[in-house]
């Protein structure tokens, strides 16, 4: 039986952590050893599925004060899916996006921004490209502006997608 496990940075611990932790290295930097969090940041909330003991999926969730054009609004952004290569297929990265949607819209956050390398499969939950330049903090320390291939937003409430210039203030994650 699969479970959706809600919980913080703060609060994964032990072997669960541990878990986690080999499944982020693994998909992300083929380097179980890596932690994900010290290179990305802590994220405001943390979705595990589970099969039993096995950690099957994550979402990392962050909330973020950016720019759109001459306004600063908050924002989710989603960060690190992943379900394990023998459990794709079969709708837990829509489980995960959907629950992170339930959340920003609880918190009255209008959008949720993400950065896909496979972009074909958040279709389904409502994201569409992004057409509009995007301004970020690069790995190497500096800042770029330019339209970010795989970049995706969702409408989550009564708010059309400003098609104006998205200035995070900070990493993409």
């Amino acid at each position: 039986m699969v479970e959706l496990t809600e919980t913080t940075w703060a609060s994964l611990a032990g072997a669960l952590g541990a878990n986690v932790q080999r499944l982020l290295g693994e998909v992300f930097f083929e380097d179980a050893s890596v932690d994900y969090y010290a290179r990305l940041g802590i994220p405001t909330l943390i979705l595990i599925l589970k099969d039993g003991l096995e950690v099957i999926g994550h979402l990392a969730l962050y909330r973020r004060e950016v720019g759109i054009g001459d306004e600063t609004i908050e924002i989710g952004m989603i960060g690190g899916v992943v379900v394990a290569p023998a459990h794709r297929g079969r709708g837990h990265s829509r489980t995960l996006v959907q629950r992170a949607h339930a959340y920003l819209r609880e918190q009255a956050i209008p959008f949720s921004v993400l950065f896909a390398l496979q972009s074909r499969v958040y279709g389904s939950s409502g994201y569409k490209p992004m057409r509009n330049s995007t301004r970020f903090l690069d790995g190497d320390g500096s800042w770029k502006t330019l339209v970010y291939r795989g970049g995706m937003y969702a409408e989550l409430l009564d708010r059309s997608w400003p098609d104006q210039l998205l200035d995070l203030r900070g990493p993409v994650v």
